[in-house]
């Protein structure tokens, strides 16, 4: 970077507020408020203050943040004002997050950056430049400090909440809520993928040039250089050059593997870079480390002469990890028939021995290789023959459960290959050992087979068809009942079969489900494909005799069941708690264009959800025939001129903001995979953790099952019904309370469907995972093979110690 642009840049971050030398002092600026954290003195005011900026947190409220928490001498509180507006976000949270850009502690600079990062539409090339020039200010030394703008408090957080969040807060910092294992934040990672997110005009010339830098900051810029990928679709192949010489090394510099990653994240690359990619990304195979997990996605876009290199990730067991050969099957998905080929010979190498003690090691992280392999085979082909070994394959006599499942998973991933289009295959609909024996009955095509693994099995198979007839009457079968995730599966199909007879019935019935999943899948097809809610009005024989005469069909009309549900669903204040469920039910009643739903829309558009508000607003700019904003939480024509500034609404402080938990716990599972544990951290998420201890306290984990694994990625569970849907009763869904820190093996996260839709579903990492940092909340570290864990696997139990 030339020193002309440095100069030009701190000047542009000098105009955007007043500056003063740091000498840990605020700068001037206006008085603070009475009782503000400024003027309070060191201890209990300043923890008082803390509360009330995490009450604001919660109940995204910009405008309790204050200039004066901002210029604190406590840095703690300054910490807590940029946590809060970096999460809270939007336009009324910019002007505080660009002052706390120039505060003179790190903490405050990452929570600052992150902030803007997810919070620059429309003002990205400003953004961009206001980043750039806090970071060449932090390379020049610690010349900044925070100094406030003109904007006052806006109102008070209720007193009751702020006082009891206060003394919680109180109680977390006087235990030293910051444990030894909580992540780092990191200013000049925060601000590089600050730029990249934000995807302004210079963000990738300037992440290009750091890349020549301290290595640190070069691995930084190869993360947001794969933020800027995502959003872009594409990378100048000047970029692509500068990556690969980056991770191809030097004399004078070792590799960065790192680099590799934002090329896994294109979908296409110039052919030029090709051969490139492929050598660099083959020579970084031979260094094990969190890193070579990118070597192996880049290979994937390396063409068909990266096949031969791939299949010998995927097949080296003990050589490569279970998560790199995952990644290497999905990787030959991508490479058509050679990658077929090579998958199709690595299925018959891995299949497992039939001998029933060998049969014991498939309870393995390894056994994540094979599913995955089956997964990507798109047919049988030449693998026929090991497929029909694996759809046989013998369960061991008196196995437990955790094994018969692993065994129904190879089988029914190997029958639903080889049955092609027929749903009534033998080896389909026997594939499920995991449902008990029943003498007096056999696998019957016309009823939903026992077994969830089997059920979406054939649910997948009787969708590669035309539903109509039998194939008809067994889908029918499973969409109305039996499993709830095949049920789902089936419901699912209706968006893309249009010859499926019925369909509002079903819909209908679907929507009036108990189970949130359901619900929401019925709701979605409905808002993709309104048309599978209509039916034709009744009519008597002479009109209906009259209309064929005439040649005039009458016109479909939606059906009234449908419309009576999505109607009552709107109206409950538990679907209003869920962000998920009620977007769908939105999305849905807007894409029907229903006019009775207006005035429950209009309401929801002043929801505290910002998800919900603004799915209200299309909704309503659907029946209104003109773009409707739910910004300010009042439904109005989008940027209406003269429209006064109205922040959005503000929620309530959840429960668990009066009770905080104090310092980490330990939650000890005993799993079908054996003990596994989690150690969950309060000092970045409090209220979430909070959640959590008290759920695994409570014993809600007992007995649930894991609803989602992905080999090579992340392992999830949490969800009441089993099917990655809702959360438990009575507990409205959290708030994001997401940061700036690394998604590496083994970190637990909050799951989420979008914004402030955690509720109490967990994840765990298997792989370092750069595109979810900052995406979700960081809540803990797991130790033990989480990655064993397989979908249905059981948390028969959880203890919880401080």
């Amino acid at each position: 970077m030339h020193r002309r642009r440095a100069s030009s840049l701190l000047a542009l971050l000098a105009l955007s507020q007043p500056l003063a030398a740091c000498t840990g002092q605020p700068a001037p600026g206006p008085a603070p408020d009475a009782g503000s954290a400024a003027a309070a003195p060191a201890g209990g005011g300043a923890q008082d203050r803390i509360g009330v900026l995490l009450a604001a947190e919660q109940r995204r409220a910009a405008l309790e943040v204050s200039p004066a928490d901002q210029q604190s001498r406590d840095v703690e509180v300054r910490r807590a004002a940029a946590r809060a507006l970096a999460r809270i976000g939007g336009d009324a949270a910019r002007p505080g997050l660009v002052r706390a850009l120039a505060d003179e502690d790190d903490e405050v600079i990452a929570w600052a950056a992150y902030g803007l990062g997810s919070s620059c539409k429309g003002h990205e090339g400003e953004t961009a430049s206001l980043l750039v020039a806090r970071a060449l200010a932090r390379d020049a030394g610690p010349v900044l400090t925070g100094a406030p703008g003109a904007a006052g408090p806006g109102a008070a957080a209720p007193a009751a909440a702020v006082g009891s969040v206060a003394a919680a807060v109180g109680s977390v910092a006087a235990a030293g809520g910051a444990a030894a294992g909580t992540p780092r934040l990191d200013a000049g990672g925060a601000i590089a993928r600050a730029i990249g997110r934000c995807g302004a005009e210079t963000s990738e010339p300037t992440l290009v040039a750091w890349l020549d830098g301290p290595r640190e900051r070069a691995i930084h810029a190869a993360y947001a250089l794969g933020d800027l990928a995502a959003l872009k679709l594409k990378l100048r192949e000047e970029t692509l050059v500068a990556l690969l010489n980056l991770a191809s090394g030097s004399a004078a510099s070792p590799p960065v593997p790192e680099a590799l990653y934002p090329i896994g994240r294109l979908e296409h690359v110039p052919l030029t870079v090709i051969p490139r990619i492929r050598d660099v990304a083959t020579a970084r195979l031979a260094e094990a480390g969190d890193a070579r997990i990118f070597a192996v996605r880049a290979l994937g876009r390396a063409g068909e002469p990266a096949v031969g290199e791939l299949a010998r990730v995927l097949g080296a067991r003990g050589v490569f990890t279970a998560g790199e050969r995952a990644e290497a099957a999905r990787a030959l998905k991508r490479l058509g028939a050679p990658g077929q080929r090579a998958l199709a010979d690595a299925v018959a190498a891995l299949v497992p021995s039939a001998d029933p003690i060998a049969l014991t090691g498939l309870v393995s992280e390894d056994l994540g290789a094979l599913l995955t392999a089956l997964e990507a085979l798109g047919a049988a082909g030449a693998a026929r023959k090991p497929l029909r070994e694996l759809a046989a394959l013998p369960p061991p006599p008196s196995a437990p459960p955790a094994l018969l499942r692993r065994v129904a998973w190879l089988r029914c991933g190997a029958a639903r290959l080889l049955a092609g289009e027929n749903f009534r295959d033998p080896l389909l609909l026997g594939c499920d050992v995991t449902a008990p024996d029943d003498p007096a009955s056999k696998p019957d095509a016309g009823a939903p087979v026992r077994g969830s693994i089997g059920a979406r099995a054939v649910v997948e198979v009787i969708g590669r068809g035309a539903i109509t007839g039998a194939r008809l009457a067994a889908f029918r079968a499973y969409a109305e009942s039996g499993d709830l995730r095949a049920r789902e599966a089936a419901i699912e199909l209706l968006a893309s079969h249009e010859e499926i007879v019925g369909a509002p019935g079903l819909l209908a019935k679907a929507l009036a489900a108990e189970e949130p999943g359901l619900v929401a899948a019925a709701a979605e097809v409905i808002a993709r494909q309104p048309q599978r809610a209509s039916e034709a009005p009744a009519q008597g024989k002479r009109k209906r005799k009259a209309r064929r005469e005439a040649k005039d069909a009458p016109a479909a009309v939606t059906s009234p069941a449908i419309e009576a549900a999505l109607l009552s669903i709107l109206d409950r204040p538990a679907a209003r708690d869920d962000p998920e469920l009620i977007g769908a039910v939105i999305d849905a009643a807007g894409a029907l264009s229903l006019r009775a739903a207006e005035a429950r829309l209009e309401e929801l558009c002043r929801s505290s959800y910002p998800t919900t508000r603004a799915r209200a607003g299309t909704a309503l700019g659907v029946l209104r025939g003109r773009k409707v904003a739910c910004d300010a939480g009042l439904p109005g024509d989008a940027g209406a001129a003269g429209r006064p500034p109205v922040a959005p609404p503000v929620g309530d402080v959840p429960a668990e903001a009066s009770a905080l938990v104090r310092e980490p716990a330990v939650l000890t599972f005993d799993t079908d995979a054996g003990e596994l544990t989690m150690t969950l951290d309060p000092a970045l998420a409090p209220v979430a953790v909070t959640r959590f201890v008290d759920l695994a306290r409570s014993g809600y984990y007992d007995g649930q099952i894991v609803h989602r694994v992905v080999p090579g990625f992340v392992t999830q569970f949490g969800a009441p019904f089993g099917d990655g849907a809702g959360g438990p009763p009575g507990r409205p869904a959290l708030r994001c309370e997401t940061s700036p820190v690394p998604f590496e093996p083994l970190r637990v996260g909050v799951a989420l469907a979008g914004r402030d839709t955690g509720s109490s579903q967990l994840f765990v990492m298997h792989a370092r995972a750069p595109h979810l940092d900052g995406q979700y909340a960081a809540v803990g570290v797991a130790a033990g093979p989480w990655a064993a864990l397989v979908d249905g696997d059981v948390i028969r139990s959880v203890k919880v110690r401080n």
